[in-house]
């Protein structure tokens, strides 16, 4: 295994793990009926949470079943729309409709969501950390790119950062419009 290929997929698991716990300890700050109250962009809080539990999952999948995997997205051997030099996580649109296997339940609790997600990332962390760097190579495509699975392992924490921003984001706007998910 080459060193870059191991500092490229610890760094995407750290980014993982620690983007998570930056989204679950801002969600376990919110009182719970901010928690579960739907937000301008729809989703509630606990939602987002699982809808990354979701996406994390349908990674899960990708990176155990490498090619030929029957999931919802299966690896190819393909070239990525982005070459790593210009890859960042600012790549993908904004915004990005989630497919229907990706949408939360809209009544899912914060303690469900949160364990939900601790529980995909306890999962997913490992897998990122053991990635063969020839199934790494491999790409899918994301609903808005095809992505290389490295770049699909990057993006997992980038992800998570991404809805950590737009909770924020919906969580003032809430509170401009004295909305009763700002209370």
């Amino acid at each position: 295994m080459s060193s870059a290929h191991q500092q490229r997929i610890v760094a995407a698991a750290v980014s993982l793990e620690a983007t998570t716990a930056a989204f679950l300890a801002f969600l376990e700050r919110l009182p719970e009926t901010t928690a579960i109250q739907p937000l301008p962009g729809r989703w509630t809080p606990a939602g987002h949470a699982s809808h990354l539990a979701l996406t994390n999952d349908v990674f899960l999948g990708v990176i155990r079943g490498g090619e030929g995997c029957t999931g919802p997205i299966a690896a190819f051997q393909g070239t990525s729309d982005f070459s790593d030099e210009t890859w960042d996580m600012d790549a993908p649109p904004s915004p990005v409709v989630a497919p229907s296997i990706l949408i939360p339940p809209s009544d899912i609790s914060r303690s469900a969501a949160a364990a939900q997600l601790r529980e995909s990332v306890a999962k997913l962390r490992p897998a990122i950390e053991t990635l063969d760097s020839t199934i790494a190579t491999l790409c899918v495509r994301l609903p808005w790119n095809v992505v290389s699975l490295y770049q699909m392992c990057e993006w997992a924490g980038g992800h998570t950062v991404r809805h950590l921003s737009q909770v924020n984001r919906d969580l003032q706007i809430a509170a401009m419009l004295g909305t009763p998910a700002a209370s």
